[in-house]
């Protein structure tokens, strides 16, 4: 009799404890398995690569991953790291060379230049809106006055794509890559400078965009004490 009374009690119990209530529990209890250390080596999970392991070599195991993953977030910093360091390198040298440009013809070539060559990136497009600047350089600030209030009304930098329109508009042609679109000057009263890559995520909407708005900035403020 009393034996079939045990056995009602824990299937009642069994039914009444679920996994959440174990769960609750150790989560209350963290020395449990310090208080119990001879329940480590009997339980037994599964692993699709080794069978069933014991829950000290799971633990092992979860650890040594959490390893390689940081050594793989690790090595990912060390690599934007080196990467971030030749952008300033590259930039800091074509600030440089801004400095040393006597006209604007030749600011603009010396940009140009650097962006294709040192950059990588395929097209570049340099529309200025004051008067006294080359014929070439110049451009009608009306004729690009939709393009600056859909994307720089409220900033003064855009990456990303641009449609058909704004491509042929800024670059005379079409292409599926991404831009950076600048201003040149706080209220693009100097003018525009427009970068393409031939890689549609090259520029992002989330990138950083500080060693390039210091170049422009620059670059605008030679522009208004250069001659052409």
């Amino acid at each position: 009799m009393s034996h079939n009374k045990l056995h009602i009690d824990n299937e009642t119990i069994e039914h009444l404890i679920d996994d959440s209530c174990i769960v609750d529990y150790l989560k209350n209890h963290p020395d449990f398995f310090q208080h119990h250390p001879q329940l480590l080596a009997s339980l037994k999970l599964p692993s699709k690569q080794q069978g069933t392991i014991s829950l000290v070599e799971r633990q092992h195991q979860i650890m040594r991953d959490k390893i390689h993953t940081l050594e793989d977030e690790i090595t990912a910093l060390m690599s934007i790291a080196s990467h971030n360091q030749k952008l300033y390198q590259q930039f800091s040298a074509l600030n440089v060379k801004l400095l040393e440009c006597s006209t604007i013809t030749e600011l603009c070539a010396t940009m140009v230049t650097s962006f294709e060559l040192h950059l990588g990136l395929t097209q570049v497009a340099i529309k200025l809106f004051k008067p006294n600047v080359p014929v070439e350089l110049h451009c009608q600030r009306s004729e690009l006055d939709n393009l600056l209030i859909q994307r720089l009304d409220r900033t003064q930098c855009y990456f990303g794509r641009l449609n058909q329109q704004e491509q042929t508009l800024v670059f005379g042609q079409q292409f599926s890559g991404s831009v950076a679109l600048i201003s040149l000057g706080k209220y693009s009263e100097v003018g525009l400078l427009a970068v393409a890559s031939d890689d549609p995520n090259h520029f992002e909407p989330n990138m950083d965009n500080l060693m390039l708005m210091q170049l422009c900035r620059l670059f605008a403020g030679l522009i208004d004490n250069l001659d052409a």
